[in-house]
């Protein structure tokens, strides 16, 4: 069973009564999804390839949206305890500069619903 630190909404330490919470199982599934999702390529500096190419192609006019779609969608595809991708939406906002990835996945514990914004 996977076991990570759970996050609140705001990516801070989930903390009950004085102890640190554990997120398992689907939870785990899908908070380490969106952790994934808004790692920025470029943004670590003992691997600047990891990460989802946010700028030089998800934001950028040169590729198609298809293409885009095809970035994000491997980026779910190969997180830990994805089974299947069932639902993707994905969206772009241009006026606020922003993007929106939602999905429906099944995971080896549950279906997990997620919505990341960056």
């Amino acid at each position: 069973m996977a076991t990570d630190l759970k996050l609140t909404a705001n990516h801070d330490l989930s903390i009950t009564g004085g102890d640190i919470d554990l997120a398992t199982e689907g939870t785990e599934v899908a908070q380490s999804v969106k952790i994934r999702l808004l790692f920025v390529e470029g943004e670590w500096v003992l691997d600047y390839t990891q990460g989802v190419p946010w700028i030089d192609v998800i934001f950028s006019m040169q590729y198609s949206t298809a293409y885009k779609e095809l970035t994000l969608r491997d980026v779910i595809n190969t997180t830990d305890g994805i089974r299947n991708l069932k639902e993707f939406f994905f969206e772009t906002d241009p006026n606020n500069r922003g993007a929106t990835v939602s999905f429906t996945a099944e995971t080896d514990f549950a279906d997990i619903i997620v919505e990341v914004k960056q």
